[in-house]
């Protein structure tokens, strides 16, 4: 009697495991069944989501292989816009499902595909100072634009914006993404290929080494300045039109006004120079001012000279004096001993 209830019980177990049910969502690309070489199609998703539901083995194997698909039929329609449901072939037929979305709506327009060169535009206030930028090498230099036909007619330039570091002083290489923009500067929807090119900016500054003159500045009423430095040359550094405007030589300024005595400076080249050049090597140079002076003490020495020659004069003439009365003294006496006698 026990052996038909423990089958029953076996059996339905069995039953049991063979029924339960799963359910799983999964994204799967949209496909199109359509002319895609004569037709330009937008509007539509790339993926949706669908949830199946059905036995776990099934649901797990259908999750696994993804092997069926959900596409939009296209082909009887015309150019314009049409709401269209998506549609599924593959799916096994104990499996129920549910699309999201279930429709969507798409815009079918003729296709056209255009070359277009690529400029470039970046900030060249990102550069330096003194820095100029090269010719800019972009590769590859046109790219293949592909839409509906009227999409393609609202583009006005298919550009790269390389985006500069600030105070940049070495050539720019890198990838760039291309843009293709209508007269507004606004994105027109497109396919690029390549959707990025490589951009090379070289970025350089010039520099020549110059004689350096000295040149007196300032207000002074000394007007016997001289000014030395052991610099000679320096290097200086700047775009070429300032390189051009400058020959073999520089004016350096130095200042002299409230100098009264021989004096040592030390010029800051960038400042001397102003916006002459970008800097310079080295940054600045130590010069020596001579007020002259020393030829009105040269004078003093000489007048006390003179003085003191006067000075021992006067006293030689006084001594001589004293000795001329001396010997009158004695002249006298001798005139009183001779008539004593």
């Amino acid at each position: 009697m026990s052996s038909p209830g423990v089958g029953s019980t076996r059996d339905s177990n069995q039953s049991n495991t063979s029924t339960v049910t799963k359910k799983a969502t999964l994204t799967v690309p949209l496909q199109l069944q359509a002319d895609v070489d004569k037709y330009y199609i937008t509007g539509y998703p790339q993926n949706v989501k669908v949830t199946i539901e059905g036995p776990a083995a099934l649901v797990t194997a259908t999750k696994n292989t993804q092997n069926f698909n959900l596409y939009l039929n296209l082909r009887d329609l015309s150019i314009g816009q049409h709401r269209v449901q998506i549609k599924e072939s593959g799916l096994n037929s104990e499996l129920t499902y549910n699309i999201k979305p279930k429709y969507v709506t798409v815009n079918i327009q003729r296709r056209e595909t255009k070359k277009f060169a690529v400029d470039v535009d970046y900030n060249k206030e990102s550069l330096a100072t003194g820095y100029e930028a090269g010719k800019t090498e972009v590769s590859p230099d046109t790219v293949t634009v592909t839409s509906a036909a009227s999409e393609i007619e609202k583009i006005n330039k298919v550009i790269v914006k390389p985006i500069l570091p600030k105070g940049i002083k070495s050539t720019f290489d890198q990838e760039v993404l291309v843009q293709a923009l209508d007269k507004n500067g606004k994105t027109v929807n497109v396919t690029l290929d390549p959707q990025t090119v490589h951009v090379k900016i070289p970025i350089t500054i010039q520099s020549k080494q110059v004689s350096i003159n000295l040149k007196q500045k300032g207000d002074s009423n000394n007007s016997n300045f001289t000014l030395e430095s052991d610099v000679k040359s320096i290097r200086i550094f700047g775009t070429q039109a300032q390189m051009d405007n400058i020959n073999d030589s520089i004016d350096v300024p130095v200042d002299v006004t409230d100098v009264t005595g021989n004096t040592k400076k030390s010029i800051d080249l960038a400042g001397a120079l102003g916006n002459k050049v970008a800097f310079t090597d080295p940054d600045a140079i130590n010069v020596t001012i001579n007020t002259g002076n020393s030829n009105s003490s040269s004078t003093n020495s000489s007048n006390n000279s003179t003085n003191s020659t006067n000075s021992t004069n006067t006293d030689n003439n006084s001594s001589s004096e004293n000795n001329n009365t001396s010997s009158s003294n004695t002249n006298s006496t001798n005139d009183k001993n001779n008539s004593e006698q």
